[in-house]
């Protein structure tokens, strides 16, 4: 490289060298011929200038002389003075004959002279031309020799990236032949563990069947039993002459007793909360009833204080800290804490006194739609688009169980004990023991008329388990809601109903529906009335839905401009909420 540069360096004075010779002969040759000539007749001009000097003097002397003789000879010698007077004037015409030659001579000379002047002068005037363009030129090379040593330097850089580009594509070559020989491993272990589970799953499906034939020989053989125990039953009703409650008289009976004022039934708008920016999609009472918190669209929950005396909620704090939609609120039994799911694939708490997280439970892998307190407010349960629920323990800071549920989870609540209640996507509810190690204990399939059991199941829940009727839902779970007895679950799915299901028969007992009602969001939430008498949710066109508990009889009002998202009732039933996707939060009394 370097003995390049040098024979490049070389090349370039021979040529600088060369056209500097070139522009020296040009120069001086082309006005050598004029000088010479202009000099030549400098010297003619001189000599004739001379010749005509001289001739003049010696016109003069002879002048003198003839005016002499004409003075001292007129007297004397008559015809000799004529004689001399005629020499002299043959001699005076010769010499202003010369001296007319000699001027005419001095004449063309002069003329001759300014001729080559004019053309020294011409030759002058091409010469400063010259010299300017060999100036343009010398300084035009100068610009091409600076560019030639950019582009020799732009040369080298691009050398040596080229360089460093094929070391480092030579070192992924290499790591792609390394993780290549990495991924045939894994493609034989892959099909070693597909063919292990395609075994599994032959041997599952035996058991199955087996276990399958073994509980419908225990069926049968209760049905056996309770035939015998329904006549025994019937033919000491015949002897008592007693009768069944109808089925109302049975609901009513699952219902529990009013322990508190009647729940309303909303019918008038109270007030309106318009502090969110954008859509609501999450509101929640205090146990208490003095606190209201809602969330939405723009990443804040909003916390108010209820104000009994003036019927008016106070904007109190705004809790900040989620980076996308907040999909649920709720406040803990001290009502001290607000917990709330983000889309941001996590969920958080924040205490009253500050405005910023106590707790950030991050660990999902796609957005979380639910997350709810547990009893003793040290745990805590979500739900998320990831397929899975995450049990959380607030004291060690840490996800305690992490439960598979395959299908994307709208919805989860506390059941009875230490079980929870999850909505999902694929249209089923699932129950979870958290005493058991592994994950379905209990699963109503949701459209696909199957229900399948395992062999431990939470008694508070599952005593007639094996008698289980099927559950025909068709569409995807959207909320669900306990009632304070733990035996009535309300559940909402995208079918455009509402259904009460009795989990103590696993059965449902009423189903909700009404021309006009609509849900509009896989995240749309019903709920109980505190004392059971009610059933509310909100429709796709603003409009809010109530039903009667008992007699499944709807009563509409709308006053919301859009899809009514959620709606709560107060613990103590005096008081309704409810918001919509236009930002806006309705308070409601009887």
């Amino acid at each position: 490289m370097m003995e390049a540069d040098a024979e490049w360096d070389d090349w370039k004075a021979e040529i600088l060298q060369q056209l500097r010779q070139r522009a020296q002969q040009e120069s001086i040759g082309c006005l050598t011929e004029p000088f010479t000539c202009h000099g030549h007749l400098q010297d003619q001009v001189e000599s004739c200038n001379r010749e005509i000097t001289r001739l003049k003097y010696h016109n003069q002397e002879l002048e003198q002389q003839v005016e002499e003789l004409e003075k001292s000879g007129r007297g004397e010698m008559g015809k000799e003075k004529g004689t001399a007077l005629t020499k002299a004037n043959k001699r005076i015409t010769e010499l202003q004959k010369k001296l007319g030659e000699r001027t005419e001579e001095l004449v063309a000379s002069s003329k001759q002279q300014n001729d080559y002047v004019a053309k020294v002068t011409n030759l002058m005037t091409q010469l400063r031309q010259r010299d300017d363009e060999v100036v343009k030129k010398d300084n035009r090379l100068r610009d091409f020799l600076q560019s030639q040593r950019k582009w020799e330097e732009s040369k080298h850089e691009l050398e040596e990236q080229l360089d460093l580009s094929l070391k480092s594509n030579q070192s992924l070559m290499d790591e792609h032949r390394a993780v290549q020989l990495v991924f045939s491993s894994m493609e034989e272990k892959n099909q070693e563990l597909q063919k292990e589970r395609d075994r599994f799953r032959s041997e599952m499906i035996h058991y199955k069947l087996k276990y399958n034939e073994k509980v419908t020989s225990e069926k049968q053989k209760m049905l056996q039993m309770r035939d015998q125990q329904l006549q025994s039953e019937l033919a000491a009703a015949t002897k008592t002459k007693e009768r069944d409650p109808p089925p109302r008289q049975r609901l009513e009976h699952s219902l529990p007793e009013v322990l508190s004022a009647p729940s309303i039934c909303p019918a008038t708008p109270l007030c309106t909360l318009d502090d969110h920016e954008n859509e609501v999609s999450a509101l929640c009472f205090s146990p208490d009833g003095n606190y209201f918190a809602s969330g939405g669209a723009d990443k804040v929950v909003k916390v108010y204080k209820w104000r009994p005396e003036t019927e008016t909620m106070e904007l109190k704090r705004t809790l900040q800290g989620s980076n996308a939609s907040i999909m649920s609120v709720q406040f803990n039994q001290q009502s001290k804490q607000v917990l709330a799911a983000s889309n941001d694939l996590a969920a958080r708490i924040w205490t009253f006194h500050d405005t910023k997280p106590k707790h950030n439970l991050t660990g999902h892998t796609n957005k979380v739609m639910a997350a709810r307190f547990l009893e003793d407010n040290h745990k805590v349960v979500t739900g998320s688009h990831d397929r899975t629920l995450k049990i959380w323990d607030l004291q060690l800071k840490t996800c305690q169980k992490t439960l598979f549920a395959g299908s994307s989870c709208n919805d989860v609540i506390k059941g009875l004990g230490s079980t929870i209640i999850s909505g999902h996507f694929d249209k089923r509810i699932r129950f979870w023991d958290l005493r058991l190690c592994y994950t379905n204990t209990h699963t109503l399939h949701i459209h696909t008329h199957i229900i399948i059991h395992t062999k431990k199941l939470s008694p508070d829940y599952l005593n007639r388990s094996t008698n289980a009727n099927e559950i025909n839902l068709q569409g995807k779970v959207t909320s669900l809601d306990l009632f304070p007895n733990r035996h009535l679950l309300l559940c909402c799915s995208r079918d455009h109903t509402l259904r009460l299901i009795d989990l103590r028969q696993n059965a449902i007992t009423n189903t909700f529906s009404a021309p006009g009602f609509n849900v509009s969001v896989d995240w749309a939430r019903a709920c109980f009335s505190p004392d059971g008498q009610y059933v509310a949710a909100g429709s796709s066109d603003g409009t809010l839905f109530v039903w009667e508990t008992l007699t499944g009889r709807p009563k509409s009002k709308k006053e919301h401009g859009r899809d009514i998202v959620v709606c709560d009732w107060h613990p103590k039933g005096q008081l309704f909420a409810s918001g919509d996707r236009n930002k806006k939060v309705i308070l409601w009394r009887r």
